[in-house]
């Protein structure tokens, strides 16, 4: 038998719903909720993962939960317009810097003065035919700068390429700082897997710039491999779609590290290549309704492709989208006002091309790889282009099943680059003597770990806890001593075990004991435990140096930062579990108590809806599960309800 921490369960519960539900917040509501994770936070470095997009950019930060300011997860930096930030830089008539939303809003007025997709001119050759290429498809002017490199010019102001990212990454610094309501330090920025070591350089001086301290550049593929929860060894393909590029990379993954099997990628294939196939579309159902030839307008093309976005976005999560542009342009005949419907059978075939190309690279990489597609064992998506429905539906073709989707594909490449930042940081960790190698506390109902000494604790030290009996009428309790940095106790190192006897029996939670936990400077933990209603004190001593050297430290504390997001929702399946057994607990109690005085046309109605409840018991969604307690708490109800009003139908009579 274990101890529970009531206070400990019940506000983790609360924290771990608010994960679960993934409930839409206001931005005024974030901003409250991340200054009551400011002011729980504990720990130093504030660390940010960075997915340096091509039109929108996002940034991954760890947020405290609401009372457990030890346990933090990633999470999505979140603005009013959304996660999404968009790499837009444009410069308005007072020579004013304009960054994200408000600069893609200019960019639409004003084509020309607006700035975007720079990662794909840094550190390039202004006469490569890829520039040129781009040169042909962009408003803005792209022009030779110092040393024959891609520059680009706005409002006759020249900007070299990163200079301008360096613009977006400090708008997504500010952002998160405001946001989070505290200074950003460090981070690790995603790069193309096709940027060489000139540009990823670069990348990092743009971030410099910014005022980050950049500990690394990460691939996408890679980082989008970090994110994974399940993601352990075996072989994994990596699925990025991003908004200019499309790459395909297999992994294999083993306890030495990551092996990049093969990889395929096509600059010239993304997001933006979707929507110009709309747009032409598009323009070709105006001329025919209208009779007016839009494609040499570029302020009413920038608002067409953006409208194109909007509808590929939409069809994503429905049959059909609707554009309508009121004034586009103006004809003879009038004003143009654009109102079609896109079906998504329309839209399918008009990107089949595209979608041919993206199944020849597929095949292409896992013939490099020297694999089959039923040897690999999961396929990872990533890119805002991967929640669209046939993108997904083709992974599914070439694959032979479906990709994974524990992690959405437009946050993987952010949280992952988190995750990175977090394992530089521990490797870059001094591990001093005098400070607590790995966290120190014990294993609580639901199996998770309940952290009484933190990690990193000046010793000695001496910390205390009040606990109570997590089951009804205990006389013989068993408290398990831990150390480790995981949120489930499994996964942590036992050091031993407290037995306590002679504790009075009562009802569950209704005897308070106080734990106290020593660290000296020899390595022993000695716990000491005395409850407040029975003169009776128990202690134990424990080792917590023993057979950990610095490896097995490090270890430890990486695989808590990989496995977080994992644990933290198995362990909120737990504890969702742990409340619905209660439930179904008390109704069964209150059937048997009252079997013998309800009607019988009444009890098998009852019976046959507890029988139901007992049933989804079994599930792992934790969403069936807080449904089934939501019946359970009805049920119960109506059983107190017929109780009471049967108790005064007979005591007036």
């Amino acid at each position: 038998m274990h101890l529970g921490s009531v206070y400990n369960v019940h506000n983790l519960i609360s924290s771990l719903k608010m994960l679960a539900c993934r409930s839409v917040r206001t931005w005024a509501q974030r901003c409250k909720y991340a200054v009551r994770a400011f002011s729980n936070k504990q720990h130093g470095d504030e660390i940010v993962g960075i997915d340096f997009g091509t039109t929108n950019s996002r940034l991954a930060f760890m947020e405290a939960q609401v009372g457990l300011p030890t346990l933090t997860v990633p999470m999505l930096l979140e603005t009013e317009s959304g996660q999404a930030i968009p790499s837009f830089v444009a410069i308005d008539s007072k020579k004013k810097i304009l960054v994200g939303q408000v600069a893609r809003y200019h960019a639409i007025a004003n084509p020309s003065d607006g700035l975007y997709n720079m990662k794909s001119l840094l550190r390039r050759n202004f006469h490569h035919p890829e520039i040129q290429e781009l040169k042909s498809k962009v408003p803005f002017k792209i022009i030779e700068g110092p040393d024959g490199e891609a520059w680009v010019e706005a409002c006759n102001e020249k900007f070299s390429p990163t200079r301008v990212c360096a613009f977006v990454i400090e708008k997504i610094k500010k952002l998160a700082e405001l946001y989070c309501m505290r200074s950003i330090s460090k981070a690790v920025i995603t790069a193309p897997v096709y940027f060489n070591d000139d540009q990823k350089k670069e990348l990092q001086l743009a971030g410099k710039s910014a005022g980050l301290d950049v500990l690394g550049i990460i691939d996408e593929p890679i980082a989008a491999a970090l994110s994974c929860k399940n993601i352990d060894v075996g072989t994994f393909a990596i699925f990025c779609l991003g908004a200019r590029t499309f790459n395909i990379s297999i992994l294999e993954i083993s306890d030495g590290g990551v092996q990049v099997k093969a990889k395929e990628f096509d600059t010239s294939l993304g997001g933006e290549d979707f929507d110009i196939v709309v747009a032409e579309y598009l323009v070709e159902e105006i001329r025919k309704v209208h009779s007016v030839d839009i494609s040499g307008d570029q302020i009413a093309m920038m608002r067409l492709k953006d409208a194109a976005e909007r509808a590929k976005l939409e069809l994503s999560s429905s049959d059909q989208a609707q554009v309508n542009i009121p004034y586009l342009t103006g004809s003879e005949h009038g004003l143009v006002h654009v109102d079609i419907t896109l079906v998504r059978s329309k839209f399918e075939e008009l990107v089949e091309p595209l979608i041919e190309r993206i199944k020849g690279l597929c095949k292409r990489c896992l013939d490099a790889a020297h694999v089959t597609e039923q040897s690999i064992d999961e396929v990872i998506l990533a890119g805002g282009m991967a929640n669209v429905h046939r993108v997904q539906q083709v992974v599914q073709e070439i694959f032979l099943k479906s990709p994974s989707m524990q992690v959405k594909p437009d946050e993987a490449v952010a949280i992952g680059a988190l995750l990175q930042c977090a394992l530089i940081v521990e490797d870059r960790k001094k591990l001093l003597p005098h400070l607590i190698p790995l966290s120190l506390g014990i294993e609580t109902v639901g199996g998770g770990f309940t952290r009484i000494i933190c990690r990193d604790g000046v010793i000695p030290c001496k910390e205390s806890r009040d606990i109570s009996t997590s089951r009804d009428n205990e006389d013989r309790v068993s408290i398990r001593i831990l150390q480790g940095e995981h949120m489930l106790a499994s996964r942590n190192k036992l050091l031993g075990q407290l037995e306590l006897t002679g504790i009075p029996r009562a009802p569950r939670g209704g005897v308070s004991i106080t734990l106290e936990f020593c660290a000296d400077r020899n390595g022993v933990l000695t716990v000491f435990a005395k409850s407040k209603d029975v003169d009776i004190e128990w202690s134990a001593q424990f080792n917590y140096r023993d057979n950990i050297g610095e490896r097995y430290i490090r270890t430890a504390a990486k695989k808590a930062i990989l496995c977080g997001r994992r644990d933290i929702e198995k362990l909120a399946l737990t504890q969702v579990r742990s409340i619905a057994e209660f439930k179904l607990h008390r109704i069964e109690k209150l059937l048997k108590s009252w079997r013998n005085e309800m009607p019988e046309n009444h009890l098998p109605n009852y019976e046959s809806k507890f029988a139901d409840l007992k049933a989804t018991m079994g599930v792992e969604d934790i969403v069936l599960l807080k449904a089934m307690i939501a019946s359970a708490s009805a049920l119960e109800q109506e059983l107190l309800t017929w109780h009471d009003y049967d108790s005064e139908y007979y005591d007036s009579e």
